[in-house]
């Protein structure tokens, strides 16, 4: 399972219960100036980004395991794209929340105005390809650093007559 896949699905794991369980009140104020700043950073288009990075592993998931069946397989991958798209506000919306819940709307307010600075722009115009150069980045050094400790921890393995699973 590649690196975004495994963050989404982190992401999902942890906000499911969280949209569950009843909010902590916040200031409607902070929501409001939390939305404009979730719009400004560009939080919208890093999870559809994510969203891609899933589907891309599920679509290579259903091809391997469904040879052949390309035209299914995109039709299936259309419709879940569609599902995680009809999410995603709803998920932009609780993650505001939280932003709420941390800073009032003052401070909101002077994190926003960064993103209408020069800089800020240009922040959220590279963070997306920023976020995939270190997502590979992370994902090359997560296999090396999994490997050598695997390989470190070996004699352990067997001395408790444990055997590796495949990953």
């Amino acid at each position: 399972m590649r690196l975004p896949t495994l963050l989404f699905a982190l992401a999902f794991a942890v906000a499911t219960p969280a949209l569950a369980q009843a909010p902590k009140p916040v200031d409607s104020a902070a929501l409001a100036q939390a939305k404009v700043f979730m719009e400004k950073s560009g939080s919208a288009a890093l999870s559809q980004q994510m969203v891609n990075g899933v589907l891309m592993a599920q679509k290579a998931a259903l091809e391997q395991a469904n040879p052949g069946k390309t035209a299914e397989i995109a039709e299936v991958i259309g419709l879940m794209q569609a599902e995680f798209a009809k999410q995603i506000p709803t998920m932009i919306d609780a993650m505001a929340g939280v932003y709420a819940q941390h800073f009032t709307k003052d401070e909101l307010t002077e994190v926003t105005a960064f993103y209408d600075s020069p800089v800020g722009r240009k922040m959220v115009k590279e963070m997306p390809q920023i976020l995939s150069e270190s997502m590979t980045v992370a994902q090359t050094f997560g296999q090396k650093i999994a490997m050598e400790v695997m390989i470190k921890l070996q004699p352990e393995l067997e001395k408790r007559k444990l055997k590796m699973g495949k990953t």
